[in-house]
């Protein structure tokens, strides 16, 4: 008798933690989603918002990485997800690679921008999953020129073409992820980006961290990352013609996600996003499977002044005992047409 009150004691004890980690998760999305400006509790006028817009560097690190990613809206927490691309969203996720990975993307941004990422991932059973990656990005040439004072008018005025510039960003990394129990893994990266602009160099490092928690409740997963922690840093090369050196942040963001299976087929996602330089955003996406064959995928991101709707789908496939994958994602920019990303990767399980 006392057995079996035991085990009930200690079902119930169960229960009671999962429901408490799901309320959590829960609380700290809504949270994240529903985060607003204070209002006045004298005044009936809201104070006008506050974004840090504009005011970090690197960009390029909100940029997607991967197509399965972007065509679901964005999303980078909820995704079972056993490829090496995983490490560019939430590190955490990299335990789920059976063996050996590789994946690479091209992006077709706006303004005629080149943008490509790698990654290759490799499990070592209980020590855990190691990966490296990189990243590209280039602009095409642009017409340098320079402001000069007219004398006679007394004004400032554009001088002629004084040859061309480009700008572009790098970043090269290692990641590391590890299962601390059967339901919940952990993972990090460490990266070191540089950026150029015409005669001017900066460089940094910054810390990628992530969870990923199997709630036990069904199908329900909790998610979280943590991106691009790093210091202050600024340009280099600095001359009379660029003005005194200016501070560049990192665009450091936190992200809260679920994501749940509604059917054996059939996920569905939600994310919420905190970033240092703009308003809270939400991501939300399905994804359907078919056989495990062929996958379709949609999502809507809120919070955006141009990016709404993402589709895109994946096609896998078995050769010689290695298993590959594409996929691809169109991304809707509003007035500033779309982006487009195709990914393919490799496996050897």
């Amino acid at each position: 008798m006392f057995h079996n009150y035991s085990e009930e004691c200690m079902i119930t004890l169960k229960s009671y933690k999962k429901t408490v980690v799901i309320g959590v998760g829960l609380a700290m999305i809504c949270s994240t989603l529903l985060a607003q400006t204070p209002r006045d509790p004298i005044s009936t006028i809201d104070p006008p918002d506050f974004n840090r817009t504009g005011q970090t560097g690197f960009q390029f690190l909100h940029l997607p990485t991967s197509a399965r990613s972007a065509a679901l809206g964005g999303i980078m927490n909820g995704m079972r997800d056993n490829s090496a691309t995983s490490l560019f969203n939430n590190p955490a996720n990299l335990v789920d690679v059976k063996n050996i990975d590789a994946a690479f993307t091209n992006i077709t941004y706006i303004a005629d921008i080149k943008y490509m990422t790698g990654a290759v991932a490799k499990n070592l059973g209980a020590l855990g999953t190691v990966g490296v990656y990189f990243a590209n990005l280039r602009t095409p040439d642009m017409v340098r020129t320079e402001n000069v004072v007219d004398a006679d008018l007394g004004i400032t005025v554009r001088s002629s073409d004084l040859g061309t510039f480009s700008a572009g960003d790098v970043m090269y990394g290692v990641s590391f992820a590890r299962k601390i129990t059967d339901v919940l893994s952990v993972g990090g990266n460490l990266s070191r980006i540089e950026e150029d602009l015409a005669d001017l160099k900066v460089s940094n490092t910054n810390i990628d961290f992530g969870l990923y928690y199997e709630t036990g409740f069904n199908s329900l997963r909790l998610a979280m990352v943590a991106r691009n922690f790093g210091s202050d840093t600024e340009f280099t090369g600095f001359t009379d013609l660029y003005g005194l050196p200016q501070s560049v942040r990192m665009p450091i963001n936190f992200r809260v996600g679920v994501g749940y299976d509604v059917i054996e087929n059939l996920s569905v996602y939600a994310e919420g996003v905190h970033p240092n330089d703009g308003p809270e955003r939400l991501h939300l996406a399905g994804e359907y499977k078919v056989m495990n064959l062929l996958s379709l995928r949609g999502g809507y991101k809120m919070g955006y002044d141009e990016q709404s709707l993402t589709f895109g789908g994946g096609l896998n496939f078995n050769m010689s005992g290695i298993s590959g994958r594409v996929d691809y994602a169109f991304l809707d920019y509003g007035r500033l047409t779309n982006v487009q990303v195709i990914s393919i990767g490799f496996a050897v399980n």
